[in-house]
């Protein structure tokens, strides 16, 4: 992956549906070279798009951050935990805890029978959780409450948007029944309420050629100066206030001339920062959405050829 491929993989993780030409635009190149690097890209899963429903939607209101001690390799624990289907993400990371995970699940119940499983797994000594309060910066799923209401036909399109994020509007139009236009304007809006999310997952343990560092951020006053300072950070990938052994988790990916180092380094001389710990993935066992549980319609004649499974893939992990 040249320098152009890492731009083209950072501009479909910010929208997966962009067009050639404004990839074109966007990297200097000509369209016809820029429909052939998506293509290439996309065919090669270097990078894979798709969308990522709200988990509101999914009844997953249940967000958690777990880091495992293990006794032993901790490839074999993170194969193990990534078997589970309400885990979305699974890596193994430098430092003490070499096991990270994100669980999603309906309920709190439900995530404590979750954790106690982890627990229990062959190789576990110790499970550390960070409960999410809120995401307030997410690189694929969306942030916030769904802002719309949404009927069958949307619900259909967000499932085909799951499984191919850069599927035709015509192609979407044959299945749902209705013209390329109006699917065109329910996917937009569907965008716009929050309800998806549609991006490129990078399938490595860097983002667009970026190597990406979780960092865990305990506060010395009030969240919310905090968090506004780290928005306005461009290498802050992923953000969320939580509950545990730190207040802030979030996910920053290094990026020339700008290294991991000083962006480090200017969380740490924030004032109402007391104290980060940060580790570094090095092998993203998982990253998948696939046994959510929106399910679109049967396709039509024309379009019943199912899109491929998708790789595991990651976008910058935690």
């Amino acid at each position: 992956m040249d320098g152009i491929d890492a731009r083209i993989v950072a501009l479909l993780a910010a929208d997966g549906r962009i067009s050639h030409r404004t990839v074109a635009e966007r990297t200097g190149i000509s369209r016809s070279a820029a429909g052939a690097r998506v293509a290439r890209l996309l065919a090669s899963t270097a990078v894979v798009v798709r969308g990522a429903v709200n988990p509101e939607l999914l009844g997953h209101r249940e967000l958690a951050h777990l880091s495992l001690r293990v006794s032993g390799p901790a490839l074999p624990v993170a194969r193990a935990v990534a078997e589970r289907t309400d885990a979305t993400l699974v890596s193994v990371t430098t430092g003490e805890l070499p096991v990270v995970l994100e669980l999603r699940e309906p309920d709190r119940a439900q995530l404590a029978a979750a954790v106690a499983e982890v627990r229990a797994l062959p190789g576990v000594a110790g499970v550390d959780v960070l409960s999410y309060d809120a995401v307030h910066r997410d690189v694929l799923g969306p942030v916030g409450p769904v802002t719309c209401d949404l009927d069958d036909v949307d619900l259909d399109l967000l499932g085909l948007l799951q499984a191919d994020g850069r599927a035709s509007y015509v192609a979407l139009a044959d299945t749902v029944g209705l013209t390329p236009a109006a699917v065109r304007r329910r996917v937009h809006r569907l965008v716009a309420s929050a309800a998806i999310r549609i991006g490129g997952l990078a399938r490595s343990s860097t983002y667009a050629g970026q190597r990406v560092t979780g960092v865990a951020v305990r506060l010395a006053g009030p969240a919310d100066p905090v968090v506004a300072a780290l928005l306005a950070l461009s290498e802050v990938r992923f953000l969320a206030t939580t509950y545990g052994r730190a207040d802030l988790l979030l996910t920053v990916a290094d990026s020339q001339p700008r290294p991991v180092l000083d962006v480090l380094e200017e969380i740490r001389a924030h004032p109402g920062v007391r104290e980060i710990g940060t580790w570094q993935h090095v092998e993203v066992v998982k990253e998948s959405y696939d046994a959510l549980t929106i399910t679109p319609v049967a396709p039509s004649a024309a379009a019943r050829t199912p899109p491929p499974t998708a790789p595991a893939a990651a976008r910058p992990a935690r």
